[in-house]
């Protein structure tokens, strides 16, 4: 690993998500640790990097940024000799997604953002899971010492698949679902964020704040207060409810958390009385290609481009590397035993300390039954749908949809068959090795 900034070299993958890159790249070049540091850019579609490459230099020029920045269309050259690999692809973009939604609301399946758990999320996976593997195996012959952050949904079955194909490598799964919770509960709770002391555990959008505390005194049940007030209660319906029954706040949004279990969307009056935003993700993908669209003029046009400051994990865990200031965060890392209670070879999301070497996963202990029993459950679903991809096998594919709690609850097992079948064919173009599935 270089150890001075000028000499170090972040790569991003899928740098064409013009918003996320310039959230990552205004955090890196702000911080003095890590504000010269050289940018090599990735992504396929050529007039995006373009963008992209314009929108990085420009970022730099306005923090006075030195490190510079190159694009790549192609991966080899991209990676060749990087410290550090960030990976946010989307496979297939707004046309695979929409896909993923339509096939399954013919068979009566309702999603809000299909990107991580039920039906959306298998399908994502299949997609997702080879192209990563690539990306992942072309790093290791270019930068064997590279460390690999990614973003890229689905988190779990990704990194599962990762983790499982090359174990050596220094990884984690980034999202900041389990620290936006924290601080959405702070702001119910009127307590500053940084006094609030909390603990969150579980997996990738469905983990648990086991800890809720403020100068020692346990919050949870002014919390259940607070879900009385109908004004608050609005703001998070679904998790209130989830809250109400399972005693502990989970992670990630309501609209996400609708989907991940069988008792909201499949009944007109729940989603009614929950406002549940069904089809949300592919309003928010039309809204980001807008975003998208207004971000590539200003590129264009005079005046700064920097961002406020984000709490995402990227640039914190390469400031921590260079700056050899320990960190801790929430990654998505295979469980050895950091909680005692889910398999070892699940996927789990947990706080973990960066050093100037590795991403070293703590020990949390055992969740309690009920929050643990619905991981199981999720669980059971990705690793199922992880050996479909790694070995190519259909009926694994299968079965991981006849265990999704959705489809349990609408579907025919002989429905189900037809529906995996459906959008197999439908997404040929991005699952090539879709026919070998035995």
């Amino acid at each position: 690993m270089a150890e001075r900034c000028d000499a170090v070299i972040v790569a991003i993958v899928g740098a064409g998500s013009m918003q996320f890159t310039q959230q990552v790249v205004s955090d890196l070049v702000r911080d003095p640790v890590t504000r010269d540091v050289h940018f090599r850019l990735m992504d396929r579609d050529p007039a995006r990097l373009e963008l992209a490459r314009r929108l990085v230099g420009r970022l730099q020029d306005e923090a006075g940024a030195t490190g510079g920045v190159e694009a790549y269309a192609e991966l080899a050259a991209a990676l060749r000799g990087v410290d550090f690999a960030l990976n946010e692809i989307q496979v297939g973009g707004l046309s695979a997604t929409t896909t993923d939604f339509e096939i399954p609301a013919r068979y009566g399946i309702r999603q809000t953002i299909g990107d991580t758990l039920g039906i959306g999320g298998i399908s994502r996976s299949l997609r997702t899971i080879p192209a990563v593997l690539d990306i992942v195996a072309v790093l290791r012959e270019q930068a064997p010492a590279a460390w690999f952050l990614n973003y890229t949904n689905p988190m779990a079955t990704v990194m599962r698949a990762v983790t499982w194909m090359h174990p050596d490598l220094v990884t984690a799964g980034l999202c900041h679902s389990a620290e936006y919770t924290a601080r959405t509960l702070a702001s119910y709770l009127d307590v500053p964020f940084t006094e609030l002391d909390w603990l969150s555990a579980g997996i990738n959008h469905q983990a648990w704040l086991l800890r809720l505390e403020h100068e020692g005194r346990d919050l949870y049940p002014r919390l259940h207060e607070k879900a009385r007030d109908p004004a608050i209660a609005a703001r998070d319906p679904v998790r209130f409810e989830l809250l109400s029954r399972f005693g502990r706040f989970v992670t990630e949004s309501s609209e996400h958390n609708a989907e991940y279990v069988p008792y909201f969307l499949p009944w007109d009056d729940e989603i009614e009385r929950l406002q549940i935003p069904v089809g949300e993700y592919l309003r928010r993908s039309h809204a980001a290609a807008a975003k998208f669209e207004a971000l590539s003029r200003r590129v264009e046009e005079p005046g700064p481009l920097m961002v406020d400051p984000s709490p995402e994990y990227a640039p914190r865990i390469i400031r921590a590397v260079l700056s050899r200031e320990p960190l801790v965060f929430y990654a998505n890392v295979p469980n050895a035993g950091s909680i005692s209670n889910l398999p070892p070879e699940a996927l789990v999301e947990v706080p973990a300390v960066v050093d100037q070497h590795a991403i070293r996963p703590t020990l949390v202990g055992a969740l309690p039954e009920g929050p643990r029993a619905l991981n199981q459950q999720s669980i059971s679903v990705e690793l199922l749908v992880t050996k479909a991809v790694l070995e190519r096998d259909r009926d694994l594919l299968h079965q991981a949809a006849y265990l999704d709690p959705l489809m349990q609850t609408r579907l025919r097992l002989s429905e189900i068959d037809a529906l995996v079948e459906e959008l197999l064919q439908a997404q040929q173009e991005w699952i090539p090795a879709h026919r070998a599935l035995r």
